[in-house]
């Protein structure tokens, strides 16, 4: 019993912070000291030093040295050299053995690069076999910008938008930075001294030593007392629109030399920057380095997934767009230029011009002042522009300047389409995550008219019928498809589903993706989702007459279309980023088609011009509108003539490996004996 209490007591005892066996193996116990250590077996601890001697000891230490950049302190903020598990948002190389990198604190690291064989020595990694490649922080500056404000990730977290925008001028000597504060700032690369920790000593305890070695050190350009916020060294990039935070830069290029500049060793200062709202700034010395530069946005972007893009029923060079978020955009087509933007106080999802111009009225718009585009003097009416919201409500706002009108609070969820049609009376309808249409009286302030029930999923698209119906009491019949590919017919004022069959109708529009004209749209193994948008051209149909009142019937021009009724074209945007045009009506299985590529990502709208001269797309994730100009399109246009195609040569044969067989199509190359640049296709039967 004795034995285990004092084993219990000396393990518990070793356990303790003070004991000794929790000492450092580095320190030697006093009982080994020498033999004298055994005449006394309690010695008393040394007393402390009092605060006088103490005061004394500190003084009598020799002062310490100034630590270079590097260890301990860079700049005018002391930080630590190592990275500290911070991540990395950015990196260009300076030198071939030198990396500047761009942090989310909006610090910035410059690092040696160490290539070495497989002996350990150094090499060349140009000339020599790199097995090892290591890099070591030479320099860390943390006040080089701002963090910015957070930046929402793809896994739910957040980070700061740091240094993400980084690149070398041409005279090598100098570097630009962008950070999410909205800033540039520009750098020399001049080679400097650095201090490191040394290797750990061999020969006792003691902390190793510090070494002094070359490195290349960033130095940042321009005056301490005076900020500079126009260049030549700063620049400070305030947001375009108002009330809104600097854009935070995602990219940076500098203009490179041309063959006399390189001649005569002169650096172009020009350069241009992407931020984060999807723009793209340039800044030019037009009247050279000594006038202050021109600063400003060349192309404006959208800063969330693209949706829709409506064209104006009388202008072509007119279009609007609208992204998924609270800013609508007004272009014109001909110049390729932003016209107008503002907030819309929704985060949008559809827009759409109405199909006639809506007059003026004291009652229901009493602040509306309607504008010509041209020349910006009075007009007695003009276009509204609808836009949808992603989240309900419908913005209604003019279509030149873009003021807010009226406000629709209906819809409760997203609206994915909106149709106006012309006369005799004016109405909006709205196709909705609600699973219904709302019809409004346009002329009479948006008033709520109907809402047409009966669809089993959301409704996606619809269309307006020609006037040609005189017993409903709208004249018109209001077509619509829903997410479950139902197509459904409706009167628009009272509501009612219409159950009579409308093959014989003639529409105002056709954008819907299901119905016999556009049934041979669909390829085989696509889903019903495949295709995302549907318009068809103007040209070849017919049309509504506001002034007489009567439908007008399309001139079928002798050898346009095969002279067939009604017949033009339909153009489609997809899944895979493509844009196709048909021949309409398309009822064909596996019709024929042209296609065209230019989106990365899902291509979600497309809409011919008013004249059918141009065709404009909505890139989805890519947030970018593409602009097609047609050929052959418009009945006045004479059609293009295109070489025939050659006639496939195809034999069967083994494919994948021998395993199964197919036609083996020939490249044109191939066959035209091109040599090795031709290849075969394979294509399963």
């Amino acid at each position: 019993a004795s034995s285990k209490a004092s084993s219990k007591a000396s393990s518990k005892a070793s356990s303790r912070p003070g004991s000794a066996a929790a000492l450092s193996k580095s320190m030697t116990p006093l009982s080994k000291l020498g033999p004298t250590s055994g005449l006394n077996p309690n010695p008393k601890p040394p007393s402390t030093p009092s605060s006088a001697a103490r005061r004394s000891l500190a003084a009598a230490k020799p002062a310490a040295k100034p630590k270079p950049p590097g260890v301990g302190e860079s700049g005018t903020k002391g930080s630590q050299v190592t990275v500290g598990g911070e991540n990395i948002v950015s990196a260009v190389y300076v030198r071939r053995d030198v990396i500047v990198t761009g942090f989310p604190s909006g610090a910035l690291g410059v690092w040696t690069v160490s290539h070495r064989d497989a002996t350990g020595a150094r090499c060349h990694p140009a000339h020599d076999v790199v097995t090892r490649w290591t890099v070591s922080m030479a320099q860390r500056i943390v006040d080089a910008h701002e963090p910015g404000p957070r930046v929402n990730l793809n896994d739910g977290t957040t980070t700061y938008g740091g240094v993400r925008a980084m690149t070398m001028r041409a005279d090598g000597a100098t570097m630009l930075t962008g950070g999410a504060d909205g800033w540039v700032h520009t750098w020399e690369l001049a080679d400097g001294t650095i201090a490191v920790v040394g290797r750990p000593k061999t020969d006792g305890p003691g902390k190793p030593p510090v070494e002094r070695r070359r490195a290349v050190l960033l130095r940042k350009l321009g005056s301490r007392e005076r900020r500079e916020t126009a260049g030549p060294n700063s620049f400070k990039i305030s947001s375009p629109y108002a009330n809104e935070p600097p854009p935070a830069f995602r990219a940076i290029d500098c203009r490179p030399q041309n063959s006399s500049q390189r001649r005569a060793r002169e650096v172009p200062y020009e350069f241009v920057m992407g931020t984060n709202k999807c723009d793209v700034w340039e800044v030019e010395y037009k009247r050279g380095i000594d006038h202050p530069p021109t600063i400003g946005v060349q192309v404006y972007g959208h800063t969330a997934d693209l949706y829709a893009v409506a064209t104006h029923p009388t202008d072509p060079d007119v279009f609007a767009s609208c992204a998924e978020a609270d800013r609508v955009f007004l272009w014109n087509a001909n110049e390729r230029t932003l016209a107008r933007t503002a907030p819309v106080g929704l985060v949008g999802r559809s827009i759409c011009f109405s199909a006639t111009p809506v007059p003026r009225s004291s009652t229901h718009f009493p602040d509306w002042r309607p504008v010509n585009r041209k020349d910006g003097t009075e007009a007695k009416s003009g276009h509204h522009l609808a836009v949808g919201g992603k989240f309900g409500k419908i913005a209604i706002l003019d279509g030149v300047t873009l003021q807010p009108l009226v406000t629709l609070k209906d819809v409760g969820s997203a609206v994915d389409d909106l149709k106006y049609c012309g006369g005799p009376r004016a109405m909006l309808a709205a196709a909705s995550h609600d699973i219904v249409v709302d019809v409004y009286d346009v002329d009479k302030g948006y008033t709520h008219l109907s809402r047409c029930r009966g669809h089993m999923a959301a409704v996606t698209h619809l269309d307006w019928s020609l006037p040609m119906f005189p017993h409903l009491p709208s004249r018109r019949v209001l077509q619509a498809t829903c997410a479950a590919c139902e197509l459904l017919y409706w009167e628009p004022v009272t509501g009612e589903q219409v159950l009579e069959n409308q093959r014989d109708a003639r529409w105002e529009s056709w954008t819907l993706a299901q119905g016999f004209p556009v049934m041979g749209i669909w390829e085989d193994g696509s889903d019903r989702t495949d295709v995302n948008a549907v318009d068809r051209a103007k040209s070849g149909q017919d049309t509504f007459d506001e002034t007489t009142g009567a439908v007008v019937r399309a001139d079928q021009s002798a050898g346009f279309a095969g002279d067939l009724d009604r017949a033009g074209y339909v153009v489609t945007a997809d899944d895979f980023g493509k844009v196709k045009l048909f021949n309409y009506p398309c009822v064909f299985n596996d019709a024929p088609y042209r296609e065209y590529k230019g989106h990365a990502s899902h291509a979600m709208c497309v809409r011919f011009s008013c004249d059918d001269r141009r065709v404009f797309t909505a890139g989805g994730h890519d947030r970018a509108v593409l602009q097609f100009t047609t050929r052959g399109i418009r009945r006045d246009e004479k059609l293009p003539e295109y070489a025939p195609a050659p006639e496939p040569k195809r034999t069967w044969g083994p494919i994948d490996g021998g395993k199964a067989y197919g036609w083996i199509e020939e490249e044109a190359g191939a066959r035209s004996g091109g040599g090795s640049g031709g290849s075969a296709r394979n294509r399963r039967p």
